[in-house]
């Protein structure tokens, strides 16, 4: 290898960490002041200000499971942390942090945001380099996931950011087939597989999920390659399960332990699941390959004139299927250059390509309507919720299309890694792939993305069965799409004040809950009794209600504080807020 070679890959690697440096600045980049009072919150705030009060709730709970998962919100269902992500992977990331400095509630969030981000960066140049790739090349492959539309389109849900134990995942298991081709020891490695696929259960199971399906296509592609042809041989078969049966059942183990909360509530209730619409409705269809979402830069803002607020997401999808031209363009290039690649990196490559069209088949649903007709053609999507009941919690399926973005990261990578190892000695072809990392990470910057700000300190008034008494909390939205960041607050409110809460937002509504909502929206229309009802719920032994002074809230309001003066309620000023009334009644 030639100086002038060595020199091309330190630059292009070293701008891709830049690079990569600069993409987390950006994603951050409205809380930087105000580290520990707000948290990005992109789309109303409604998903972050839930994740930022559940990240502090797990982060301070999650060792005693009774209480780490009657989640204080929804009272009194019991187990509500079982209708939602519960952050708990994210929560041990942080959680020394929780427990030697004590900061705020956006403050843990915000380090947790950063942590997520750096480690899916490490997770996709580990399994970039774990597949034959050059380790200057990693980050050019870390920075292409990274800086993808699908990332900008999730930086509101914690949950939702690029899971990296999904990366971590494939990269160990490559690493493990890899070996095994090689005649090497291979236990480390499935061991590794096994914490990793835990870790992401912990994580967030949608990024579990893509996971066992990626295992699971990588996995097959191999086979199949090994057979060269010919009938498979169960000696192949036999070769991974002696080796990888005792991870695999120990991680299974791990992961149904995880996953209590979920399975009591399945139990528990028989429509625990999305409908067939709300899966359509969260569904891709080829428009959106035309959707760079609301946050990537555009000509407006380049020139200082960009939407900003609720007028820049309002009305628009958040189904982003496009992949990033440029990404586009060197993914296929990378494939144009395959010849280059040594054989079984070629290998790698296809089944990492094949992963990705399943994930953008997944992407379109459970079905895709024929123009003109009526008929809907069933998708793949369709046979596992039927197969797999847990996916039917699945609701966004257009967030499949993530194993897509993992495909074209490290076929990008490819084609950078070959332009530099075959550009030879002219000046313009050794400039040239700096050049492109400068500007995949220009197009690749997040922008007008709005702050929340949060009031909840870093200390957490323990709420329990023995403690204080719930809260009615009013005004209550009709049904779970009204939910808006009030509804989202009440958690916070809750470990504040240490008192549980009717109120609340997750990934599903308790019918109990339903039930409530609709009673509180008959009163309000004057189809209900609001005395009868508030006597009823301080039977129940609701003493204490608080009123949410959401603006333009004002007529329901007055309704319910003429009704609390009705019923003898007490205001409560001695400790006045800006966002609730509290009443106590007697």
């Amino acid at each position: 290898m030639s100086r002038v070679q060595r020199w091309n890959q330190l630059l292009t690697g070293g701008l891709a960490i830049l690079g990569l440096a600069a993409l987390l600045g950006a994603c951050l980049r409205p809380v930087w002041p105000r580290w520990s009072d707000s948290v990005v919150g992109p789309f109303g705030g409604i998903d972050v200000v839930l994740q930022a009060g559940l990240l502090q709730w797990s982060a301070h709970t999650w060792w005693q499971p009774e209480t780490w998962a009657n989640l204080p919100i929804f009272h009194p269902v019991p187990g509500a942390i079982g209708f939602m992500d519960s952050l708990l992977g994210q929560a041990w990331l942080v959680w020394p942090l929780a427990v030697l400095f004590n900061p705020t509630a956006a403050a843990l969030y915000n380090t947790a945001f950063l942590g997520s981000l750096i480690l899916a960066a490490l997770g996709m140049a580990f399994l970039y380099r774990a597949s034959g790739g050059r380790w200057w090349a990693s980050p050019i492959a870390a920075l292409v996931m990274l800086g993808a539309p699908y990332t900008a389109a999730q930086l509101g849900h914690l949950n939702q950011l690029p899971p990296p134990f999904v990366l971590f995942s494939f990269g160990a298991l490559i690493a493990a087939l890899r070996r095994q081709d090689a005649g090497l020891p291979t236990t480390r490695w499935w061991w590794l597989l096994a914490l990793f696929l835990v870790l992401q259960a912990a994580w967030g199971w949608y990024g579990f999920a893509y996971a066992v399906i990626g295992v699971a296509v990588i996995k097959t592609a191999w086979l199949v390659h090994r057979s060269h042809g010919r009938t498979l041989g169960w000696s192949l078969v036999f070769q991974v399960v002696r080796r990888a049966l005792i991870p695999a059942v120990l991680a299974a183990i791990g992961v149904l332990v995880l996953a209590q909360p979920q399975l009591k509530l399945a139990d528990r209730y028989s429509d625990f699941s999305r409908t067939d619409l709300e899966v359509r409705q969260g569904s891709a269809d080829l428009q959106h390959f035309l959707n760079r979402g609301v946050y990537r830069s555009g000509p407006a803002d380049w020139v200082g004139q960009g939407q900003v607020g609720p007028s820049r997401y309002e009305g628009q999808p958040r189904q982003v299927l496009h992949p990033g031209w440029l990404a586009l363009a060197l993914a296929g290039l990378g494939w144009w250059r395959r010849g280059y690649l040594p054989f079984q990196q070629r290998r790698l490559g296809r089944a990492l390509l094949a992963l990705g069209v399943v994930g953008l088949v997944l992407s379109f649903g459970d079905s895709m309507g024929v123009p003109f007709t009526s008929w809907r053609v069933p998708l793949p999507l369709d046979g596992l919720r039927e197969l797999i009941p847990s996916f039917k919690a699945f609701r966004a399926a257009w967030r499949f299309s993530w194993l897509m973005v993992i495909a074209l990261s490290w076929w990008s990578a490819v084609a950078v890694q070959q332009m530099v190892e075959r550009q030879g000695h002219r000046q313009v072809r050794s400039w040239g792939p700096p050049l492109l990392i400068v500007v995949l990470t220009l197009l690749s910057l997040p922008v007008q993305v709005p702050a929340v700000d949060l009031e909840l300190d870093g200390r957490l008034i323990p709420v329990g069965p023995a403690g204080r008494a719930a809260v009615l909390t009013l005004p209550a939205p009709a049904r779970e799409y009204d939910e808006d960041q009030t509804e989202a607050r009440w958690l916070l409110r809750a470990m504040a004040t240490g008192r549980a809460t009717t109120g609340g937002v997750s990934g599903w509504e308790p019918p109990e809950v339903a039930d409530l909502r609709r009673r509180l929206e008959a009163c309000e229309k004057g189809q209900s009794d609001a005395s009868a009802l508030l006597e009823e719920m301080h039977r129940a032994g609701f003493t204490w209600v608080e009123l949410a002074l959401r603006p333009g809230d004002g007529a329901r309001l007055e309704f319910w504080r003429s009704a609390l003066k009705k019923n003898g309620a007490r205001r409560l000023d001695d400790q006045p807020h800006e966002l609730y009334e509290t009443y106590r009644i007697e």
